[in-house]
């Protein structure tokens, strides 16, 4: 009796490590499929599409864009690097889902065409690794179902979490993008990297 106990015992003992290594490559092997899809794989995620009521012609200069508005985890358009050959798709949102699915909109600030500050934040070690390679002068393209939007880098600055200037209105056009800093840290990284920009043409120009 002693005897059968102890051999379960041992088993027990030899399958506690073996069960912890396989719950262990579950979850690497997710992280890792998520990971994949988040990068190598991003523009090729199937995502809701935003569908505006109306697709305005670009000489119409009063009519409205973005309606209805859009809802959070639509694609709304992509991000286009032309110097660095890099596209990231947008959706409407900020929330960490949302920001699996590509970079996202701050819903609480304008979007292309509406005239003033267009706010977008990505993940540094996923979408918008690009920013790290990015320039003053450099173009980003805002493509969107209304046309393409755009903007020139003017200057980046790095803040704080806590500083909530930089999503305040502009008086004029711009689109300012948002990844977390320093690009290279290990876990969660404690400042905000900023990009700012100028309005240089849109589909109305």
């Amino acid at each position: 009796m002693k005897a059968n106990v102890k051999r379960r015992l041992a088993l027990a003992a030899r399958a506690v490590p073996l069960l912890i290594a396989l719950w262990g490559a579950v979850i690497a092997g997710d992280a890792g499929w998520a990971y994949l899809w988040e990068t190598v794989w991003i523009n090729k995620r199937p995502l809701p599409l935003y569908q505006p009521l109306v697709r305005p012609r670009p000489h119409k200069a009063d009519a409205p864009l973005w309606v209805p508005p859009p809802r959070s985890g639509e694609k709304i358009g992509e991000l286009v690097f032309p110097a660095q050959r890099v596209q990231v798709p947008v959706v409407q949102g900020d929330t960490w889902a949302d920001l699996a699915l590509g970079a996202g909109h701050d819903p609480s600030t304008a979007l292309p065409g509406q005239g003033s500050n267009v706010y977008v934040a990505g993940h540094r070690d996923t979408v918008f690794r690009v920013l790290s390679r990015i320039h003053v002068g450099d173009r980003v393209e805002f493509q969107t179902p209304y046309g393409t939007f755009t903007y020139r880098v003017t200057w980046t600055q790095i803040v704080p979490p806590t500083d909530t200037s930089v999503t305040g209105p502009t008086p004029r056009e711009t689109l300012t993008l948002q990844t977390c800093w320093p690009f290279d840290y290990f876990g969660f990284a404690p400042l905000r990297f900023i990009v700012h920009t100028r309005f240089v043409s849109g589909p109305r120009s």
